[in-house]
């Protein structure tokens, strides 16, 4: 009595298989049924993702903020630019560059 086990290694073929996607952010394979890439979210997903672009973000909102605040006080003066309205600015674009780059990186 032979039995064709052809059939049978054919379907765990199958299961075997999986179908991949391309990720559209870092170009890289991942599996089909992956929720967030593995290369360009890491291991902690998308909110790992969103805390990278907010500290990017916040790192470059506070080196624009910090040259527009040294042009604006240069232009002033040294007597109307006091270090309140020098650091208002400063922080209002470290916010503004927090919240860009956490948006940026939600729609990715």
């Amino acid at each position: 009595m032979t039995t064709d086990h052809s059939n049978d290694v054919a379907e765990i073929g199958k299961a075997l298989t999986v179908e991949t996607v391309v990720c559209q952010s870092c170009e890289q394979a991942v599996p089909n049924g992956a929720i967030y890439c593995p290369y360009c979210c890491g291991e902690d997903g998308r909110e790992g993702a969103i805390k990278r672009g907010a500290f990017v973000g916040g790192v470059i909102g506070l080196m624009v903020g910090g040259v527009v605040a040294a042009i604006w006080s240069s232009i002033v003066g040294p007597e109307r630019g006091t270090w309140g309205m020098v650091f208002g600015v400063t922080i209002g674009f470290v916010v503004t560059g927090l919240m860009l780059g956490m948006i940026r990186k939600r729609k990715e």
